[in-house]
This record gives C-alpha cells, sequence and structure tokens, in this order.
C-alpha cells in the first residue's frame, strides 16, 4: 500500500475529507466511542471545559464537537436537522452539570 498519497495534488478539499470521515463513522453498527465510556467522555469533557481560559474549550465548543459522536444522528433526516442545536444543548448541559448527572 502506498501511504504516501498527497489528497492536496489530488484536488481534494478538507471538507470532503471531513465529509467522507463523518459519513464512515456514522455507518459504523457501533459507535465510535462506545455507550461504555459516555460517561467518562462528559466527565473529561467536564475537567476541559473547566480550563476554558487557556484551552479556549467552553462546554458549548465541546458539545459542538461531541453530539454527533454521543447521540448519533440521522443527519438525512431534514427534520431531525432543525432541532441539531436542541441535541446540542442536551450534551452541553450534560459537561456543564456532570457531577449532577453522574
Amino acid at each position: 500500500a502506498d501511504h504516501n498519497i498527497s489528497l492536496e495534488s489530488m484536488g481534494v478539499t478538507v471538507n470532503a475529507v471531513a465529509g467522507a470521515l463523518k459519513a464512515f463513522f456514522a455507518d459504523l453498527p457501533d459507535p465510535l466511542v462506545p455507550y461504555s465510556l459516555h460517561q467518562e467522555l462528559l466527565e473529561t469533557s467536564s475537567k476541559v471545559s473547566q480550563q476554558y481560559k487557556t484551552n479556549y474549550m467552553t462546554a458549548d465548543n465541546l458539545s459542538i464537537c461531541f453530539w454527533p459522536t454521543l447521540m448519533r444522528p440521522d443527519f438525512e433526516n431534514r427534520e431531525f436537522l432543525s432541532t441539531t442545536k436542541i441535541h446540542q444543548s442536551v450534551i452541553e448541559t450534560f459537561i456543564q452539570q456532570c457531577q449532577f448527572f453522574f
């Protein structure tokens, strides 16, 4: 296998690669982060968000990154797309109130 492939020289954009990875992970039969690790991921995210002045990762920013992984949305469903902010807010609340929930 040739591991020296340059996607840039092939004209493949970063967005195309990100979209392909997103589709690949969404189609996995089991989640990328197993359900058994969700609590640990949220607890770690809570600790990271407490250092937001240093790392710029607020609970809001972290929830944007992790809500699709934790909630496994159907991005093909147009009705679901209209509620993505609500789903993100749920994960943000779990991050902010982690000690209460766990």
